[in-house]
This record gives structure tokens, C-alpha cells and sequence, in this order.
């Protein structure tokens, strides 16, 4: 049961990161898409804090998880 909810918990994390990530990327490269009014470098920060927040919640929820090297090699 735990390790379940750890790995929900990394999967849930993981596609925060990748969503941010993306959304980033396409505000990098495509300005059009937001309307005249908005405030492109703070869209941009509040991506960037989003993916930072979980890419190190994320980080937390890895320590959790057994250390599959060291089973594999019988240690």
C-alpha cells in the first residue's frame, strides 16, 4: 500500500514538472497565444515556480523509494 502511494504521488509530481515544462517551452517560442493585457514575464515565473515546486517534492518522494541498484546486487 505505501509504495503504491509513493509512486501515485511521483507520477502525480513527475506530470506537473513535464506540464510546466511544456507550457514554458511554448510561451518561450510563441507570444501570440496570450492576450495583449497579460503580463508574459510573470506567466512565465509562475510556470517556472510550479515546476520547481514539484520537481522538489518530487526529489522527496524519490528518497522514500527502495534503492532498486542495491536489491538488484544482492547488498
Amino acid at each position: 500500500m505505501e509504495q503504491t502511494r509513493i509512486e501515485s504521488l511521483k507520477k502525480k509530481f513527475e506530470s506537473k514538472v513535464l506540464e510546466a515544462d511544456e507550457n514554458i517551452k511554448m510561451l518561450l517560442s510563441t507570444t501570440s497565444l496570450l492576450p495583449d493585457h497579460t503580463n508574459l514575464n510573470k506567466e512565465i515565473e509562475k510556470w517556472i515556480e510550479i515546476k520547481s515546486n514539484n520537481f522538489s517534492k518530487l526529489q522527496h518522494i524519490l528518497s522514500y523509494l527502495p534503492n532498486l541498484t542495491k536489491e538488484k546486487d544482492g547488498k
